[in-house]
């Protein structure tokens, strides 16, 4: 069933994304609807040896993965104007494996107060739109996930190169869950996953205030609340965690994210810097990546809009505590795939063939600390080919 709705969704959209062209219908009440959407499909290749004769059926890991082709995803997007600063927009989500609901969410404007409000389901209002497919490891743990949240962000400006900005949020806290690091999916990674209904669910309180001015960007936030009672600190933590309850009091809820970002753009060449530190019960996290970024037009030759290079470094560590006895244990060595620490370098090609078309190219180097004598690193590294296609 959902292998047939994607293939309907696909031959709905194959007539507009061969003209690129988005389609604006205007209801009987007066309204305009806007439908666009995407679809990436793109290879992927995992280092180390493939194929069943090397799959261990108890545990997957990354060296028994092959390479394989999918349908990274496919969104169809619509967005309901009711006049000129309110809006409603939904995304539907099509991958290899369901079918749903991805966004949704209200967005009011108001210009008196140079103040936008948004409620419904997004990502955190510190997120930001990477250029490359991989995200950076702290992205993918801390803001990658969708929230169900009430916000405002405020702009102000400052002569004509600036502005300061603002913003509060009050949001439904995300589920501890896990995630890929980057394409493959076989070692999955601690986050705060994608919103949906618990028992015990907590809220979670957040504030943001930054400062932009003649190309400097400087962006600073702090979100507070409680683990989610029963499934965060018995689920995620406890049950996933062996070592958990050795750690001390294995009920604390503490919950906190903080951290920072600086970026600088000069005509083609976009610099990037980000720190974040956060504690979830006796898990304490901390990570931080640097970006450069830089945009060309393309060679005549390519018949292209433009190209971008881009490169990335990054880490996700976690920080030691001491356990119930005293003694101190240092969490990156741990066995269990969510806990290692980890480094990620990012290479990526991208060439903007049109406004609606872009092919990328990247490879993803990771290194992990295991803690394991007999594996203390995996053969993971990845690479990628896709072609996304917009209208």
């Amino acid at each position: 069933m959902k292998l047939k709705m994607l293939l309907v969704s696909m031959v709905l959209l194959l007539p507009i994304m061969m003209f690129g062209q988005g389609i604006t219908v205007t209801t009987d009440s007066g309204l305009d609807v806007i439908i666009g959407g995407e679809v990436e499909l793109e290879f992927i290749d995992v280092e180390g040896e493939g194929g069943f004769a090397n799959q261990d059926l108890t545990y997957q890991k990354v060296k028994n993965r092959s390479p394989h082709m999918r349908i990274d995803m496919a969104i169809l997007s619509t967005r309901v104007i009711y006049n000129e600063n309110l809006y409603y927009q939904i995304e539907f989500r099509f991958d290899d494996e369901k079918a749903y609901v991805d966004k949704q969410y209200a967005r009011l404007s108001v210009p008196g107060i140079h103040t936008k409000f948004e409620m419904g389901k997004n990502r955190p209002f510190v997120s930001t739109k990477r250029a490359s497919e991989g995200y950076p490891l702290i992205g993918t743990a801390f803001w990658k996930g969708r929230e169900a949240h009430l916000n405002t962000s405020t702009e102000i400006a400052l002569g004509e190169s600036g502005k300061l900005i603002g913003g509060i949020s009050f949001a439904m806290k995300r589920p501890l869950g896990t995630d890929d690091a980057a394409e493959d999916k076989s070692f999955k990674m601690m986050v705060y996953d994608d919103y949906e209904p618990k028992r015990g669910q907590t809220f979670e309180y957040g504030v943001k205030a930054g400062l932009e001015v003649a190309g400097l960007t400087a962006l600073g936030w702090f979100f507070t609340g409680e683990l989610i009672d029963d499934w965060d600190w018995k689920t995620s933590l406890k049950q996933s965690l062996a070592p958990y309850s050795g750690m001390g009091d294995d009920t604390d809820l503490t919950h906190y994210w903080f951290g920072g970002r600086l970026g600088y753009d000069l005509g083609g060449l976009h610099l990037r810097g980000e720190y974040i530190e956060g504690q979830d019960g006796l898990l304490a996290r901390y990570g931080a990546y640097g970006e450069l970024s830089y945009d060309m037009a393309a060679p005549a030759f390519l018949h292209s809009k433009s190209i971008k290079f881009l490169g990335r470094q990054g880490f996700l560590n976690l920080r030691s505590k001491e356990n119930s006895a005293g003694d101190e244990l240092t969490w990156a060595y741990l066995s269990e795939p969510m806990s290692w620490d980890r480094e990620m370098t990012t290479l990526s090609m991208m060439l903007e063939i049109n406004d609606n078309l872009t092919l990328k190219v990247e490879y993803y180097i990771l290194d992990e600390v295991t803690g394991s004598d007999t594996e203390p690193g995996v053969n993971d590294d990845q690479s990628l080919l896709q072609i996304n296609f917009r209208f």
